[in-house]
């Protein structure tokens, strides 16, 4: 039994320092030092483990090898309502107009046998989403043979469109303003933009971005489709060093997004598919004293995203100005792509209204 112990110390002790590792992501920039950042994937997991560790240590009255595991659990307590949200009592509801976003990224619109979506499917879940504001990743151009554009805008609400010439970022709205433009070059695939929208509680500056894809989904299938084991150790290399380039820029693109929330006129609504998680510098940059994470606000439990090769990551946000109310925040059906599109409400709070 006390070899039993010895051993389950030991594992508990190395899932605490990693955890640890992990934790140092939200706070070292991956220009200096990027392995935490792949660590901080799993930290939700990991903090999990560690806790109950922890518990089992006082339970044998192991009181020294419940010291780390504890110090780790104290030192995550800043992060923990971002990765499991549970919110407290909610305000009383001013009242008055709200405004209804989504968004989303769409995977090209292609489903999982590698088809196009029937036009007639997608005509249909945008009309659905009654959304006034919809903020779209990874959609086609307008000169493609198949852009979807027709069948998003046969919602009345949704009439208008901003979307940069060649890329695959794109906010409809009724009314829109575009500002500018930000794109990783030379692909223009990833980066954000900007638009001024006129809602019911006024004039809101969107951001809608789709920062540095990781590109290791594609990877994980091979993995799994290719079974020799010198292949997987190397392409699991690739991924790491991957992972290690793209959140380098994403903290880059983090740090603009950062200016522009905070030299914005108006209120502030900041969407989209981060690519990174709740954890990550990434995350922790873009999160100004100006914003707040919605689902942290409204929402419950992981509010995962993603559901690909590496499920159960949140890596799609909704961040509302201060100045807004969060009514509502909810993860709607993925349906034809990996990720899970969310769906928020949002109103004036109330000291705004002047209530």
């Amino acid at each position: 039994m006390t070899g039993v112990r010895w051993l389950v110390s030991l594992i508990g002790n190395l899932l605490a320092l990693t955890a640890a590792f992990g934790l140092l992501a939200r706070y070292v920039p991956p220009q200096v030092f990027w392995p935490p950042a792949i660590v901080a994937l799993l930290l939700p997991g990991l903090l999990v483990l560690t806790a109950l560790y922890a518990l089992l240590a006082l339970f044998w009255r192991r009181w020294l090898s419940a010291l780390l595991p504890l110090a780790v659990i104290l030192f995550a307590v800043p992060v923990l309502d971002q990765l499991f949200a549970w919110p407290g009592e909610e305000e009383a509801a001013p009242g008055g107009p709200t405004v209804t976003l989504v968004t989303g990224n769409q995977r090209l619109f292609r489903s999982y046998d590698a088809h196009d979506v029937d036009p007639d499917r997608v005509s249909r879940v945008f009309q659905d989403y009654g959304a006034d504001v919809v903020l779209l990743q990874e959609v086609r151009p307008p000169k493609n043979r198949l852009s979807f554009i027709p069948s998003i805008q046969t919602a009345e609400q949704l009439r208008e469109r901003h979307q940069k010439e060649g890329t695959l970022i794109a906010t409809y709205g009724a009314d829109l303003e575009p500002v500018t433009a930000s794109f990783s070059e030379p692909n223009e695939y990833n980066g954000y933009i900007v638009t001024d929208v006129q809602t019911e509680i006024g004039t809101l500056r969107v951001i809608n971005a789709h920062l540095e894809s990781n590109q290791i989904s594609g990877m994980a299938d091979n993995m799994q489709e290719d079974g020799s084991y010198r292949n997987r150790l190397e392409t699991f290399g690739r991924m790491l060093t991957g992972y290690g380039r793209t959140s380098r820029l994403r903290a880059q693109q983090a740090e603009q997004i950062r200016t522009a929330v905070e030299t914005s006129p108006h209120p502030v609504v900041l969407g989209g598919d981060f690519n990174d998680v709740p954890s990550s510098y990434t995350y922790n940059q873009i999160l100004s004293p100006r914003l707040r994470d919605a689902w942290v606000s409204r929402g419950r439990g992981l509010g995962a995203t993603f559901t690909g090769p590496l499920p159960g990551l949140r890596i799609d946000y909704f961040m509302v100005d201060t100045s807004l109310r969060v009514e509502h925040i909810e993860r709607l059906s993925p349906n034809w792509s990996d990720h899970r599109p969310l769906r928020m409400v949002i109103g004036k709070r109330a000291e705004t209204t002047g209530e």
